[in-house]
């Protein structure tokens, strides 16, 4: 489909749902400019309103924020909004409809992958959903990408044919074409390539294991992946690691942009290009509560959803600390690198728990040498450990030795190390570093 049809068909349909996408953007493309006290003082009186609206309209809130003493009239600083009892993933699952407000406006569900557990369904409002399609756009827009422009989408499928369908008619109205990330082999690389050279895209948008898996098979089969001519391969829904990055780069040719947010409150950051993380604090919150070493936890604030106030939500994510100032010149806070899941972790047989960002120290030098192209620790229910590992191009006889052997001296258990060809996904297709064999089906 032409840009302009795609484009033109995406504001007739969000005209029709009253998504008003078009005015928040503008709005968006001047506040980005503001100073910084103009920005903090519009975001706290969307926080106050939010805060009023909750307490008024939602019994979990009112009972909540009171038995700590807190309702919106003491809410006079961040400092206060700081006190606000954090809202957990599981009160959310369980008791989700608590959390719908009386004076609910209309909306449609968004739903989670589930790969973190059961999925979890939130109820946001059609202003809710207007603010994250917009703020996509405008991080397009940094980026030299028009709404409409057809793009290459790395993300799962539905297995079923109803599904496929579904996700077929998607793909058409978005104006993209997808390469499932079940199913990233060396003949459907090839094949997506060869489709990607006739029907032209001007991005690639997925997660960024999928997208890098695509380079690392195009480059082992000695195809040009800078003749795609991409403009940014933008990637989301898992952490954009430093060997990710430079893969993307080095074989498309073009940017690999971050972009980092959630199903439940919409886009939360966004990369520029010259790589910083931008809040858009026009929509949501990203509180930062300290941890040891530096690190933070972000808890996650959509300002716009009405419906189903999601407020000071502990998502399990953690940042580093963030950048003063970015050389872009927009006056957007900043986020600081993404580095992972604070939920996900590793349970070792004699019951000790490791920590999802280890495997980071453990492959990055493997990675960057190119040893290894993917791994995934499956953990079995006997406490057994096999690392499963596809060899990358700098392989080498002595590789699996040593591997076996630093990851069995980090974890502090023995580890079977057993190449494989391919990794398997699960939920929609995101990869994760630490699986259990049931969720396998093994």
């Amino acid at each position: 489909m032409y840009s302009w049809a795609a484009r033109s068909l995406y504001w007739a349909a969000q005209t029709l749902r009253g998504e008003p996408v078009a005015r928040i953007l503008a709005d968006l493309e001047e506040s980005q400019h503001w100073p910084p006290a103009r920005l903090a003082s519009q975001q706290w009186e969307c926080q106050l309103a939010l805060a009023r609206h909750a307490f008024e309209t939602v019994p979990f809130y009112r009972e909540r924020w009171s038995a700590a003493g807190l309702d919106p009239g003491t809410l006079r600083s961040p400092e206060d909004w700081a006190r606000l009892p954090p809202l957990e993933k599981h009160e959310v699952r369980a008791q989700g409809a608590e959390l719908i407000s009386s004076r609910a406006p209309a909306g449609l569900r968004a739903t989670t992958s589930g790969t973190s557990g059961t999925p979890v369904a939130v109820l946001r409002s059609h202003l809710s959903w207007a603010h994250a399609h917009a703020n996509v756009f405008r991080g397009w827009h940094w980026h030299g990408i028009e709404v409409g422009d057809p793009y290459a989408y790395f993300w799962g499928l539905a297995l079923d044919p109803e599904g496929r369908r579904q996700a077929a008619a998607r793909d058409g109205f978005f104006n993209r074409t997808r390469l499932s990330a079940f199913d990233i082999t060396p003949d459907t690389a090839r094949a997506f390539h060869q489709r990607l050279l006739r029907w032209r895209t001007r991005f690639a948008f997925g997660y960024p294991s999928a997208v890098t898996q695509f380079a690392d098979e195009i480059a082992a089969l000695g195809l040009d992946g800078k003749a795609l001519g991409w403009k940014a391969a933008i990637t989301t829904a898992e952490v954009l690691k430093p060997w990710q990055r430079e893969r993307i780069e080095r074989t498309f040719g073009c940017p690999a942009v971050d972009s980092y947010g959630s199903a439940e409150i919409g886009v939360a950051a966004f990369a520029c290009r010259a790589g910083s993380l931008h809040v858009p604090v026009e929509s949501v919150v990203v509180d930062r509560v300290p941890l040891e070493g530096g690190r933070h936890e972000v808890l996650l604030t959509d300002l716009h959803n009405y419906s189903q106030p999601i407020i000071r939500y502990r998502i399990g994510d953690l940042v580093d600390e963030a950048p003063l100032s970015c050389p872009c010149g927009r006056t957007l806070p900043l986020l600081g690198p993404i580095q992972g899941r604070a939920g996900d972790h590793l349970t070792l047989p004699d019951g000790r728990t490791i920590n999802g960002l280890l495997p980071y120290y453990i492959f990055r030098h493997h990675a960057k040498s190119e040893k290894v192209r993917e791994y995934q620790f499956v953990q079995f229910a006997n406490g057994r450990i096999e690392l499963r590992v596809i060899a990358g191009p700098g392989w080498s006889d002595g590789a699996h030795d040593e591997i076996e052997g630093e990851v069995t001296k980090g974890l502090g258990v023995p580890v079977e190390l057993k190449l494989v060809p391919r990794i398997q996904r699960v939920g929609r297709g995101k990869h994760r570093d630490f699986v259990r064999a049931e969720d396998l089906g093994e």
